[in-house]
């Protein structure tokens, strides 16, 4: 009997393989469909993003470089002319016309009156967009400076000194002094620490030495011969040349060589024109 029941169970059959296969993509329906979302969710993302940020970009773009040129196609002015005004007049007249005043610098002019504007950019008469900031450059007037002391230095020296000071030397003299050394100044104008424009001319004496053994020329003009050699001796001084020309009175000086008031050695030679009679004159030396 016990065989009956035995042969009445059922048997268990393995699947096969290939049924196994077919069941699997079944068994899991939920995993399946969740990977299409995702991959949905992130590419929205992106989108989004890159959308933003375009939006973002066309609101500056609007913003800084599309609208300021819409509003200001068109929109062009004269600059007006400042140059040689007031500092203050000029800044004023530039605000009124929609531009922007700046002052760039102040520079020593010698013709610019100190305060007014010598120069500005864009200069006036220029078309540009008002709003336009406009450089003003202010004269400060002449530059002073203060005359050095020259006194005692040599005349190259002296020029060196004055090149420093942006000043130059002006007329230059020689005298003859005690109180200076030969080559040395001794007298300039303007005098030492007085206050002048930098491009003023100084002008100085050089000393030539002592006036130890020289004497002024005496005037023998219309003098005799005879006359003008006793007035020469006098003076520690000899005739030198006597030339004869036409000329009245007879005998009579007419003209001389050096000049009168002239500075020579003691013991120099004269030399003197003399009339021979009739007309005539020296001729000019």
């Amino acid at each position: 009997m016990s065989n009956e029941v035995e042969e009445q169970q059922p048997e268990f059959q393995q699947p096969e393989p290939s049924a196994m296969a077919e069941a699997t993509p079944h068994a899991h329906p939920v995993a399946r469909s969740l990977r299409p979302v995702a991959f949905y969710q992130r590419r929205w993302v992106k989108v989004a993003a890159v959308s933003f940020g375009a939006f973002i970009l066309l609101i500056i773009l609007l913003d800084n470089v599309i609208m300021p040129l819409y509003v200001k196609r068109g929109s062009v002015a004269t600059v007006p002319q400042v140059v040689g005004m007031k500092k203050d007049d000029a800044k004023k007249k530039l605000s009124d016309a929609g531009y922007e005043p700046v002052e760039y610098e102040v520079r020593f002019d010698e013709k610019g009156i100190e305060g007014t504007i010598v120069r500005q950019t864009p200069e006036g008469g220029e078309e540009t967009k008002p709003g336009r900031k406009i450089y003003l450059i202010i004269s400060g007037g002449k530059e002073m400076a203060v005359v050095p002391d020259l006194r005692g230095r040599s005349l190259r020296d002296a020029k060196m000194m004055l090149l420093k000071a942006n000043m130059t030397v002006g007329n230059i003299a020689y005298g003859y002094t005690d109180s200076a050394g030969n080559g040395t100044v001794f007298q300039q104008t303007p005098p030492p620490g007085s206050k002048t424009s930098a491009s003023t001319q100084v002008s100085v004496v050089v000393s030539q030495g002592p006036l130890v053994g020289r004497v002024p020329v005496p005037d023998v003009k219309k003098l005799t011969l005879a006359q003008a050699i006793e007035k020469l001796k006098s003076v520690k001084l000899e005739l030198g040349k006597v030339t004869y020309q036409n000329g009245s009175p007879e005998s009579s000086v007419l003209d001389q060589y050096p000049q009168p008031g002239e500075l020579v050695n003691e013991g120099a030679t004269i030399d003197v024109f003399v009339a021979r009679g009739g007309e005539g004159a020296p001729p000019e030396h």
